[in-house]
């Protein structure tokens, strides 16, 4: 049993690392899904896309809130036991790790079907194709546990190469292989009105066109399942504060081009019933690649390679995924503390990478996982919901804590006097996933037996785990240890001479805290001196040089606050360089200090000026005021 020595992970991951895991896990599923669409929704398969990809833009920016707000490893159970309890985590955490598992399994399958492509011989029998896809993962199993870096270049290389290709195909199906009114006719009037195998059509007075829709609204769910892998290595990211936003935004853009875009191209281009037929069905982005004349039959080898690359970082992301989730459970003893051990020289889950990787590895040699695939959306989903309520929950519950990026737009209602704050982005996420996670218990038979089960196995595990160790069920202990996490941020506050030091220390004391690296600036503009002064360099120089030691008055008393502190002075047009501050990464604010009233002040045309120039970047712009006005003239 561990102790309770903290362990730590190694923070090795970029931001096309964070990028990358989360494409990996998404951008892979459009590979399988798209024919799986096709087959139930016909001709309207883009709109069911688009349907599922609300949910996907929705939860997406909720984890890039609480994954800089929070950055711990886990993702979900994390937000979920801040915002409810350790029970409320568990429930999250045991539903994305079925998930995770599924997708080790099924992935490395689909890694191995793509690579028959190439071995012809391997697909003779599902024995080998499973045997094949267990060795790939025992691969990865290697990888994960001598570094996460390793695991994340393998991810950023397969990554590359399959944007490549997924937009050279894109761009010639559209370009060489789409017409508009096949695609507009078949949107139309092509559905699938016959009854399907494996849905329970509960709904006797409604077309089976219909039900079917729906159906395959929750197959198109599954392009859009993995974005949380981002949040998964946020302990891993460098510099989470700005690297997560950026990694899931993007993220978003590019799996919703290419679910999007493939999904027209294809209905647009070979047709839905071609993207559906057995010969297709479980690679249809091949017989696009196909479709495109002239190069089809040498894109189809390209597309082959990038399918099993797809795919195979896909799996990646699965292991990278079950184990930082089984790792930060056991931290919050939601599962054995056992769990909770990194290597001692790679500083990777060890024990959660073999075992979890291990039950991927076993559940994929049968080669067949028609019932077990069925439960990728379940878990998942089940997960999202949680986090976008978490993010509401905390948007109230949480107000104070520092957010590095936040969710857009706030609706905030006064009910019983009281005022309550809500992002209309994550209640649209949490409803949009939740009607999409009771279709999937509606219509998959497979999906409502094996869910229920794995959810009732891990109650039970959980209650027996918690009262043997004589730890409440419900508590919110483990939900107080998580706090926010205490970013460093370049701030660069703009001070004009000559200031009464202490005055202006107190008023950034007030406002700020020792989170932010300060840099106290002025700018020395020639339009407002004398014209003989603005030629003379020596009058210059002994000007930066007085202005210099005036902000270090100020400087020596923030860093006897506890602040690091450094001056900067630089002489130019205003306008021109608080734009170019406003615009340069390195600053990730800029402080405007000013006065409760300036009226008649010789600085208020400054402050307008330098106001209306900052006002253009409101993520960075932050105002400090002072009731002290000081008469002497400054500059």
């Amino acid at each position: 049993m561990l102790g309770e020595e903290e362990q730590t992970l190694k923070r090795d991951v970029g931001w096309y690392g964070s990028f990358s895991m989360g494409y990996a896990d998404v951008g892979a599923d459009v590979f399988i899904a798209l024919g799986l669409v096709a087959l139930y929704a016909g001709g309207r398969a883009p709109l069911a896309f688009l349907v599922a990809a609300i949910t996907y833009v929705s939860t997406g920016l909720a984890y890039a809130e609480l994954a800089t707000t929070y950055p711990y490893a886990g993702g979900a159970h994390i937000y979920s036991m801040k915002a409810f309890n350790d029970l409320a985590g568990f429930v999250a955490g045991w539903a994305v790790m079925l998930d995770y598992t599924v997708d080790i399994a099924l992935f490395s399958l689909a890694s191995a079907g793509y690579l028959t492509f190439f071995f012809p011989s391997i697909a003779s029998s599902n024995e080998k194709v499973g045997l094949l896809a267990a060795s790939l993962v025992i691969i990865l199993l290697l990888l994960n546990i001598v570094g996460i870096r390793l695991s994340s270049l393998l991810n950023e290389v397969l990554v590359g190469l399959g944007i490549v290709v997924q937009s050279m195909i894109l761009i010639l199906s559209l370009t060489l292989n789409f017409n508009w009114g096949f695609f507009v006719q078949q949107v139309l009037n092509v559905g699938v009105d016959v009854p399907q195998a494996g849905i329970e059509y509960f709904l006797p007075n409604v077309h089976f066109s219909l039900q079917n829709f729906i159906y395959a609204m929750t197959i198109a769910m599954s392009s859009f399942i993995g974005i949380e892998s981002i949040a998964q290595a946020a302990e891993e990211t460098r510099k989470p504060h700005r690297w997560i936003p950026r990694a899931n935004k993007l993220s978003i853009v590019f799996v919703l081009i290419f679910a999007m875009g493939l999904s027209i191209a294809g209905t647009g281009g070979v047709g839905a019933a071609t993207l559906s037929s057995s010969a297709n069905l479980n690679n249809p982005v091949t017989a696009m690649a196909r479709g495109i004349p002239n190069v089809g039959s040498f894109l189809a080898v390209i597309v082959a390679f990038t399918g099993f690359s797809l795919c195979y970082v896909s799996t990646n992301t699965g292991v990278i995924g079950v184990s930082r989730v089984v790792f930060s459970m056991g931290r919050f003893r939601l599962l054995p503390r056992w769990f909770y051990k990194v290597h001692k020289t790679f500083r990777t889950p060890v024990r959660a990478i073999l075992i979890f990787g291990i039950i991927g590895a076993v559940l994929a040699i049968p080669g067949d996982l028609p019932l077990v695939a069925d439960l990728y959306n379940f878990g998942a989903l089940l997960s999202y919901i949680m986090v976008n309520l978490s993010l509401i929950v905390l948007r109230n519950t949480d107000r104070d804590t520092y957010r590095a990026w936040k969710v857009p737009g706030e609706l905030s209602p006064v009910i019983r006097g009281k005022k309550i704050y809500l992002p209309p982005i994550s209640i649209l996420g949490m409803l949009s996933c939740l009607s999409i996670w009771l279709l999937i218990v509606v219509y998959h038979p497979a999906g409502r037996l094996l869910g229920a089960s794995w959810l009732l196995v891990g109650f039970i595990g959980f209650y027996a785990y918690r009262k043997r160790n004589s730890l409440p069920v419900f508590s919110k202990l483990s939900g107080n240890e998580i706090k926010p996490g205490g970013y460093v941020m370049n701030a660069l506050a703009l001070v004009r001479v000559p200031e009464d030091p202490e005055s202006i220390a107190e008023a950034l004391k007030r406002s700020l805290d020792p989170r932010f690296e300060l840099t106290l600036f002025n700018i020395i503009d020639p339009a407002t001196l004398q014209p003989g002064e603005a030629r003379d360099q020596s009058y210059l120089n002994k000007l930066e040089e007085a202005t210099r030691e005036e902000l270090e008055d100020v400087a020596r008393i923030m860093r006897g606050m506890g602040f690091k502190c450094k001056v900067k002075v630089e002489s130019g047009p205003l306008l021109e360089v608080l734009r170019r501050e406003a615009e340069s990464d390195e600053n990730d604010a800029i402080i405007l200090l000013k006065r409760k009233s300036t009226k008649g002040d010789v600085e208020k045309e400054r402050i307008d000026s330098a106001y209306s120039i900052l006002s253009k970047y409101p993520g960075k712009l932050m105002v400090v005021r002072r009731v002290e006005v000081r008469s002497r003239k400054g500059r």
